[in-house]
C-alpha cells in the first residue's frame, strides 16, 4: 500500500509542477535580497481567501525564483499564490514579509519558494525534510539549498537574507520531541554551512490545532518555540488566533492569518536586525 500511495503522489506531481504561469516582471538591475520560504502546508500557501487585485497584488519590488509550473527557473511576480516545489494554489505568509522586507530597506526582494504540505523530517511517500535522509526519493533539503543557490547566482552581489520556515504538522505523530529538535538543528546547521549565519524566522502552527489536535502537537510547538536558545539568530513567531481555514480545517491558517503571521514574522526578523524598520516603527 505505501509503495502504490508513493507512485500516485509522484504521478499527481508530475502533473502539478506543470500547471500555472507567473506574472512577468523586468529583473531588477541591482542585487536581491534573498528569502526563502521552506516548511510544509502553511509555508506552501494553503489560506482560503486569496484577493490578487487587493491585497495580494504584486508587490512592486518583490519578485520570486519560481521553482514549478511554466515559469519554472524564470524571475515573475512574487506575490500569491507562490510556485513552491509544486504550484500553490492560495494564500501564504512570504509575500507580506517580503513586502515589508522592500519597503525597509528599499531594495528589491526575491523570494525562493520551496515548500510541500504534507512533508516532514520523518519520510512520508519518499519524501522528507531531513538533511542526513540520504534514501528520500525527494529529499527537499537538499533540493531547497539548490535552489537558494541557484537563486543567488542570478545575479552579482545577491545576498540571503532569512529563512522562514513552518513546519511540524506531519511530525507531530511521528517523532519525539527531542528527535524533531535534533533534526530541526541540523537543518538550522546545514544551512548555515553552506551560507553564513543567515537568521531563520519560525511560524508557529495554528495556535487551536495545537490545542485541538494530537497530544504532541504542544511537544513540537515547545521545540519551535526552544529553538532560540539553542541557536542563535533565531525567532519564534506566536501566531494568530481564530484565524484559520474552517472548524473541519483548523491545521491551516486562512488568508487573514496568513498575512497577519507575515507582518508577525516580519517585525521578529526586524527586532533581530538593528538596521530595519518593524512594522509598527513609525517614519
Amino acid at each position: 500500500m505505501g509503495l502504490r500511495q508513493d507512485v500516485v503522489v509522484r504521478a499527481k506531481d508530475v502533473v502539478k509542477r506543470r500547471l500555472g504561469r507567473g506574472i512577468p516582471v523586468e529583473v531588477f538591475d541591482e542585487p536581491y535580497v534573498v528569502v526563502a520560504v521552506l516548511g510544509q502546508s502553511n509555508a506552501h500557501g494553503a489560506g482560503v481567501g486569496l484577493d490578487r487585485d487587493g491585497l495580494d497584488a504584486p508587490h512592486p519590488r518583490v519578485h520570486q525564483w519560481a521553482a514549478s509550473g511554466r515559469s519554472k527557473n524564470t524571475v515573475v511576480a512574487g506575490s500569491n499564490p507562490l510556485f513552491h516545489e509544486v504550484p500553490s494554489k492560495a494564500v501564504g505568509f512570504g509575500p507580506t514579509f517580503a513586502g515589508h522586507l522592500a519597503d525597509a530597506t528599499g531594495r528589491p526582494v526575491l523570494l525562493v519558494p520551496y515548500a510541500r504540505g504534507d512533508s516532514g523530517f520523518a519520510r512520508i511517500h519518499g519524501i522528507s525534510w531531513d538533511p542526513s535522509d540520504t534514501g528520500a526519493r525527494n529529499n527537499l533539503f537538499h533540493n531547497a539549498m539548490t535552489r537558494i543557490r541557484s537563486g543567488l547566482n542570478i545575479a552579482p552581489g545577491n545576498e540571503l537574507a532569512a529563512v522562514l520556515w513552518h513546519q511540524g504538522e506531519s511530525d507531530v505523530p511521528l517523532l519525539t520531541g527531542p528527535a524533531y529538535a535534533e533534526k530541526l538543528d541540523l537543518l538550522i546547521d546545514t544551512v548555515r554551512a553552506h551560507f553564513g549565519e543567515v537568521p531563520f524566522v519560525l511560524g508557529q502552527m495554528v495556535p487551536e490545532e495545537i490545542e485541538s489536535g494530537h497530544a504532541n502537537y504542544p511537544v513540537i510547538d515547545a521545540v519551535h518555540a526552544d529553538t532560540p536558545r539553542r541557536r542563535a539568530s533565531v525567532a519564534y513567531v506566536p501566531g494568530p488566533r481564530s484565524l484559520y481555514n474552517s472548524e473541519t480545517e483548523k491545521i491551516h491558517y486562512n488568508a487573514d492569518g496568513q498575512r497577519e503571521l507575515g507582518r508577525r514574522m516580519w517585525d521578529a526578523f526586524a527586532s533581530m536586525r538593528s538596521n530595519v524598520r518593524r512594522s509598527t516603527d513609525t517614519a
